[in-house]
């Protein structure tokens, strides 16, 4: 096991991205990684993120907030506010959504905001969590930890493995599993985001910065505070990406953030 505490996501990236350069294999299992300030971009991490974002767009990856829109529509949000995000979102999915069925499965964003449940049903399980959470707040003793993100109850929880399409896949199936939402006696929204596996290039400074946009959104939509934010790779790596980028272009990538972020911090 490796524990990691970090102020911000970015800070939180590097260390662990520099922790699997020394791990065999780049690979290891039960990486946890506490945010202290998770929606926090200091310049020198500003500098990082446009490396790693550069990186990712010349080599044919994923820009970092595309991956960040799959798990929360953080620029629907901010431009305008929750309308953005339970109706202008889910109008625009159709136009938006990846064909390539592999590819699809790391779209969660849409599994969060709506979804139909096993009567043909539409329900909105990100907007019900919210109303828990905002209603649990405003009385003395509210639950802590009644608000999941998994697969038990689409009412009142936030669904990201779907059984019914999911379980009969064994490779390219989704990587985050499980989120969690505590509601603390002080009012903060704490969340925990669980992969089962996680790509530390490809992936995982676009999930930390998602994940944090989403607990963001929670916790101003119920006039709550927001805590810490927990990731827990159960298996974290260093990936590289045939045709696109080996391990020399990974080494470089690191050793290219941590100047950067020293130069900006100079």
């Amino acid at each position: 096991m490796k524990a990691i505490q970090a102020e911000t996501c970015v800070d939180a990236w590097l260390q662990a991205c520099t922790f699997l350069l020394d791990a065999q294999d780049w690979r290891a299992y039960t990486v946890v990684i506490e945010i202290t300030d998770p929606l926090a971009m200091p310049v020198r991490d500003r500098a990082v993120h446009d490396f790693v974002d550069g990186f990712l767009r010349r080599k044919g990856g994923l820009p970092i907030n595309t991956v960040v829109n799959t798990i929360f529509p953080a620029q629907l949000y901010e431009r305008y506010g929750r309308e953005g995000v339970f109706e202008r979102y889910p109008a625009l999915y159709p136009t938006i959504q990846c064909h390539d069925d592999a590819r699809s499965w790391g779209t969660y964003a849409m599994r969060l905001i709506q979804r139909t449940d096993h009567r043909g049903n539409t329900i909105y399980p990100l907007r019900d969590l919210v109303t828990k959470i905002a209603g649990q707040a405003k009385q003395n003793g509210g639950k802590r930890a009644a608000y999941e993100a998994g697969t038990v109850e689409p009412f009142t929880d936030l669904p990201i493995y779907d059984p019914g399409r999911d379980r009969g896949r064994i490779l390219g199936g989704p990587c985050l599993s499980h989120v969690s939402v505590k509601l603390t006696p002080e009012h903060a929204v704490h969340l925990t985001g669980f992969y089962r596996s996680h790509y530390y290039v490809q992936r995982a400074l676009g999930n930390f910065l998602g994940l944090a946009h989403l607990q963001n959104f929670i916790a101003r939509e119920a006039s709550v505070a927001m805590g810490p934010l927990i990731i827990h790779s159960s298996m974290a790596q260093l990936d590289t990406l045939a045709g696109h980028w080996g391990t020399g272009d990974v080494r470089s990538l690191i050793e290219g953030c941590t100047v950067a972020r020293c130069r900006r911090a100079a």
